[in-house]
């Protein structure tokens, strides 16, 4: 299970793609590109959009899922797959089950 406490603190990197668990390829992850920093349990600073999102982690039946409210309205669900202490891979769920991205933190 992944925690608030894992993702929060320090800059986090879109560094390559993450397909089917495997880290590689092409990023496809248009609002994260720039990366994010997770500010608390409950926001996170997205760079690409220059404002905060709400964020929240659930388990699902496939594992662990992060969901963003874009203030604008929009909503994006994605599994979150944690790979160490400093890197996690989303990959899209629903409708943007094509975006992928493997991210990494810079502290």
């Amino acid at each position: 299970m992944i925690t608030e406490d894992q993702i929060i603190g320090g800059k986090w990197l879109v560094t390559n793609g993450y397909e089917d668990g495997e880290i590689g390829g092409e990023p496809l992850c248009p609002a994260f590109d720039e990366g994010m920093e997770f500010i608390d349990n409950e926001k996170v600073y997205v760079i690409d959009e220059e404002k905060e999102f709400d964020y929240k982690l659930t388990e699902s039946d496939d594992g662990m899922e992060i969901i963003f409210f874009n203030p604008s309205g929009q909503v994006n669900f994605f599994e979150i797959t944690m790979e160490s202490e400093d890197a996690f891979g989303l990959n899209g769920s629903g409708i943007i089950k094509r975006l992928n991205c493997y991210f990494e933190r810079k502290k």
